[in-house]
């Protein structure tokens, strides 16, 4: 039996959040007790609904129709996970062997998503009646769906990927963008319409989601790159707008050509060729982590070195001389050390009592080694630590510096390296109950060995130098409100406008 396009997709979704609730609950929890994370489970109900939205506009609803497009999924979902992407993402990537993909994963994924379909049936059939196969062919209306979002994706990778960005985003990022693009156009055409306002506003959201999706879950580089994501400006800035763009005109596109239903076929395969066209890597690719938030310091001259069984007893301390540089690039705070770490590069050379130590810090600290707190992918501006905050010691006062990173450290001993990967914290504040420059090295397990007191901590009482992206976190602050507030009133004077015409329509 056969749906209505409306009721296509309601169907269609039903499956895929069902059958992604099977495999979550029963699969991946009672069975194999593992987690895949967000960019899969994501990924993977945009892969249902597809599948089973494209088949069951040609075969209709019922078992037979569920056992047949539950096995088209499982071979397109152990091929996407066995070349085209790992598991893991955001986090961290894990390419599956063939045991969890072909032995294991096709009769349980089979079973899952076969669970999920047939209950997600059960529940329609409660509530909806079916329809004769004449009023119910939608296969046309899937048909437009997938050549727009061929379409629209193939001029994304010529507009947004090659001439705004210059990269080639890997075969991985296209199929996601397929999958997302093929999903969105249809329910959004089944809802909003196919007249310029509504696939006008169609291309807006499907740019915000393809922005969204790429900064949270959506690798680029994939399969044969580590995957790698974009930044802000990359994201918000190219992105975006170039998505936008590549929407409107592939949508506009794809409605001209829903009238001239002989020319769907050719114009898909000829968007298809293109999109695989694109240029696989130009020469001037973009620069991969881009648009972070630099910032400097700088002190020097006499400072005190902490001494003693306590690393924080501030009134314990001898007296040092010497210099510090700082410079942090923070590139957000995603959770992920594969969306974002940070850069930094800090140099310290100071003389307490005969001995010259010298300290360099260019490696971040995604994570604390023993998860106690985060550390923000290694550096945070203006934000609170220590005290009663959970982050950093107790034994401090709660303070906000304007930069605090965490990194490893490579520390030298009167020209001797005695560590080279130690913990190492840096706050630098101009306000509150602590000022100035503290530089920490190990004082949380005190592991260096050459040190007496086998940790390091000492403190500059004044900041000579901060330079902090005031101005460019200011002008993200002003698009993000802009942004916002527009997409608010947008959908206000939408809702409005169907509102009157609405109550302008005679009754019938």
């Amino acid at each position: 039996m056969f749906l209505l396009a409306k009721d296509t997709i309601k169907f269609s979704i039903l499956v895929g959040l069902s059958a992604i609730f099977v495999d979550a609950s029963i699969a991946h929890g009672l069975l194999w007790e593992n987690d895949p994370y967000w960019t899969y489970w994501i990924t993977k109900t945009f892969l249902i609904t597809t599948v089973f939205l494209f088949g069951t506009a040609f075969l209709g609803i019922g078992i037979v129709p569920g056992l047949i497009l539950t096995a088209v999924h499982t071979l397109i979902l152990e091929i996407y996970y066995q070349w085209l992407a790992p598991v893991g993402l955001p986090q961290e990537p894990e390419w599956l062997d063939f045991n969890h993909l072909w032995v294991t994963g096709v009769p349980v994924h089979f079973l899952a998503i076969l669970g999920g379909y047939l209950m997600a049936l059960w529940l329609w059939r409660r509530n909806h009646p079916v329809l004769e196969a004449e009023r119910g062919e939608t296969w046309r209306f899937v048909v437009y769906g997938l050549v727009t979002a061929v379409i629209i994706v193939a001029l994304d990778g010529i507009l947004t990927q090659s001439v705004l960005l210059r990269d080639f985003p890997g075969i991985t990022f296209f199929v996601q963008h397929l999958l997302i693009t093929f999903v969105f156009v249809c329910v959004w055409t089944a809802y909003a319409g196919s007249g310029p306002i509504g696939w006008g506003v169609g291309a807006l959201m499907l740019a915000l989601v393809w922005t969204t999706y790429s900064m949270y879950l959506g690798p680029r580089g994939l399969p044969f790159d580590q995957p790698y994501y974009s930044g802000y400006r990359d994201l918000w800035w190219l992105s975006f707008p170039g998505g936008f763009v590549s929407a409107l005109i592939g949508w506009w596109i794809g409605v001209w050509l829903m009238t001239k239903r002989r020319m769907i076929g050719v114009a898909g395969i000829a968007m298809l060729a293109g999109l695989l066209g694109v240029p696989p890597d130009p020469a001037t690719a973009q620069s991969r982590g881009t648009d972070g938030l630099v910032a400097t310091a700088r002190a020097s001259g006499e400072g005190l070195r902490v001494t003693g069984a306590d690393p924080f007893a501030l009134n314990s301390t001898v007296p040092m001389n010497g210099t510090i540089a700082i410079q942090t690039v923070e590139m957000g705070n995603r959770w992920s050390h594969v969306q974002n770490t940070d850069d930094m590069q800090v140099s310290a050379e100071f003389t307490a009592g005969d001995v010259k130590y010298t300290v360099k810090i260019d490696k971040p600290m995604p994570r604390h080694p023993l998860g106690s707190y985060t550390t923000w992918s290694g550096a945070v501006y203006e934000h609170e630590m220590h005290g009663n905050t959970g982050i950093g010691t107790s034994k401090l006062p709660k303070v906000r510096p304007e930069i605090a990173i965490w990194g490893w450290a490579e520390v030298s001993r009167n020209g001797e390296v005695i560590a080279r990967a130690a913990p190492a914290h840096l706050m630098v504040m101009t306000r509150g109950p602590i000022q100035g420059v503290m530089l920490e090295i190990d004082t949380e397990t005190k592991g260096l060995i050459a040190e007496p007191d086998g940790y390091i901590n000492v403190m500059w009482p004044k900041v000579e130098a901060l330079q902090m992206p005031e101005a460019q976190e200011r002008t993200r602050q002003i698009i993000g409100w802009v942004g916002i507030v527009g997409f608010v009133v947008l959908f206000s004077a939408l809702a409005m406008l169907d509102r009157n015409n609405n109550a302008s329509r005679p009754k019938t």
